[in-house]
């Protein structure tokens, strides 16, 4: 089974539905605007998400896999296959399910804030605590490498905590580049983490601002170099 937190107007209400696998999957609409996006994974390690022509374009949502790990230092990874306008793609660190189906986490996302896609973002999430405002932004880092706009596809990223040094840190790559090492200043960043973030949680994936109708894919998922079997 599969948990999911979905709704358009009022509190969240958390529904049920059936994985590729039958293994637990997660969903969590963090910001929700009318209708939920759907999911679907061709094969393993691969996920498509659709915007069905009733969704909003300030709709936001995470999703995970509930059988992964859940520690305070995760890396994440993924490959961002295709996007149109301002999709907007990242990876969830320290991600945890808290009271009423709400969530808290850390993000590392892609900025589409004025096309500047060359711009990764890092927010602290808890929709308990403000569903209305659930995210704090504590950082960015730009990329000079890449072009401010349009957003280059395909696009590799991997990010993890790191409990040692307080921080949260992220790397990324085209098609044709060999992955960096941790601590590059020109493909990645990092951003310290604030005190009143989770210290412990799962990693999963953010997806956010699809155009009504329209559809995006992530390829290569892991967590920790392990692909999820129960993705959506």
């Amino acid at each position: 089974m599969a948990c999911t937190v979905a709704a358009c107007a009022g509190g969240p209400k958390i529904e049920t539905a059936s994985a590729q696998s039958g293994a637990t999957t997660c969903i969590s609409r963090v910001t929700p605007d009318c209708a939920q996006y759907t999911y679907s994974s061709p094969r393993p390690g691969t996920v498509v998400v659709t915007a069905p022509r009733s969704s909003a374009s300030n709709n936001r949502e995470f999703f995970w896999s509930a059988a992964g790990p859940s520690r305070p230092d995760l890396t994440v990874c993924a490959t961002f296959v295709n996007g149109a306008g301002f999709d907007q793609q990242g990876v969830v660190l320290r991600l945890n399910l808290v009271a009423g189906g709400r969530v808290s986490g850390i993000t590392v996302t892609r900025n589409v804030w004025v096309s500047a896609f060359d711009v990764f973002n890092y927010h602290v999430w808890n929709t308990l605590a403000d569903p209305t405002e659930p995210f704090t932004q504590f950082g960015s880092t730009v990329i000079r490498a890449l072009p401010i706009t349009p957003a280059v596809y395909p696009l590799h990223l991997c990010a993890r905590t790191v409990t040692a040094t307080g921080t949260v840190q992220f790397v990324e790559w085209a098609d044709g580049q060999s992955r960096p090492p941790w601590g590059s200043t020109t493909q990645g960043g990092q951003a310290t983490i604030p005190r009143d973030a989770p210290t412990s949680g799962r990693g999963g994936w953010f997806a956010g601002h699809l155009e009504p109708g329209t559809s995006m894919t992530y390829r290569d998922l892991t967590v920790d170099g392990v692909v999820p079997s129960d993705l959506p």
